[in-house]
């Protein structure tokens, strides 16, 4: 390899990662801040994987910092951010930004495919590790890799190379508990996009440990079950197709949901249009939702021809 290249993967790699240990230094000190607090709160993606599996701060881009929280927990969060000079980011949810915009917070207090009985036994189980000076809590191994799987097929709609390496680490050095694994997907619903995902994961590196009897458990069998596969096999690849992910989050509904996730997203709350819209969400709401209408046909239109395009195009040959 010439030295220029080396040379560059090496500057890559300390830009990574002193971006990220600024970031990782900073939740340490918010997360005692929480701990004083009593506030509860669960680490996920990003922040949780490069010090859970990776085990250098350099190996892996890390933007924000995504919490679970409780939804009682909010205000009391807002309010202990704001003197430390945060400031709230107009997002779809709670999302603060420090002073130096080092640490961006990102919180969440569902997790979309769980109903409120499985949120709750989720965070049960979430153990706890060591985090610099104090502690966070993670989510457990099959819980992780659930989640993990589920993002970056129906949130995202993308098969990156991250994934398959945070997949690799996590299955490689934590030996997932495949019964629970499985157990908790068909709870879920989530049974195809986790055969789609593992089966990319296997196609990439076969040396992964997923035994076949996981893989032939969670193959679709019903005629919805495999029409859901083809579309994943065709739109979810390693090469992004932008904004899929909100036609794949109404897809992976179960039943009747669809049309309550549908009312969600067309008539949101005032406290979302705050989060989305800022004040103009609070004072204006019922122009915001007109606004949002619009925009949302363009959007829905612009996807469309997309989709269709992808849909059409021959398939490649697999490699």
């Amino acid at each position: 390899m010439p030295s220029s290249t080396l040379d560059d993967l090496l500057n890559a790699y300390t830009q990574v990662g002193v971006r990220n240990r600024a970031i990782l230094d900073e939740f340490a000190l918010i997360a005692q801040q929480f701990h004083q607090q009593e506030i509860t709160f669960i680490v996920l993606k990003g922040a949780d994987v490069i010090s859970r599996l990776y085990g250098v701060q350099g190996a892996r881009p890390l933007s924000d910092v995504d919490l679970l929280v409780r939804e009682s927990d909010v205000p009391t969060i807002d309010h202990l951010l704001r003197p430390l000079g945060f400031t709230q980011q107009i997002d779809g949810n709670p999302s603060y930004a420090s002073s130096e915009r080092a640490l961006s917070l990102d919180l969440v207090t569902t997790i979309w495919y769980l109903d409120e009985q499985g949120l709750d036994d989720l965070w049960k189980r979430a153990p706890t590790r060591p985090f610099g000076h104090t502690a966070i809590a993670c989510l457990d191994t099959a819980d992780l890799l659930i989640y993990l799987t589920a993002y970056a097929v129906i949130h995202r709609g993308e098969l990156s190379a991250a994934f398959v390496q945070d997949m690799k680490l996590l299955i490689d050095k934590e030996s997932p508990a495949w019964p629970a694994v499985i157990a908790r997907t068909k709870h879920a619903m989530l049974q195809v996009p986790m055969y789609h995902g593992l089966h990319h994961v296997l196609k990439t590196v076969p040396t992964v440990a997923v035994p076949d009897t996981v893989l032939a458990s969670l193959a679709p069998t019903s005629r919805s079950e495999l029409m859901l596969a083809w579309l994943l096999r065709r739109l979810v690849t390693p090469d992004p197709l932008p904004e899929v992910g909100h036609l794949l989050l109404f897809l992976t509904q179960p039943g009747a949901k669809k049309l309550t996730w549908l009312k969600q997203r067309l008539y949101p709350s005032t406290t979302f249009l705050s989060y989305r819209y800022g004040s103009a969400g609070q004072t204006m709401p019922g122009r915001m939702r007109l606004s949002r209408w619009y925009h949302l046909t363009e959007a829905v239109l612009l996807l469309s021809g997309r989709v269709l395009r992808r849909l059409i195009r021959p398939s490649r040959p697999s490699s």
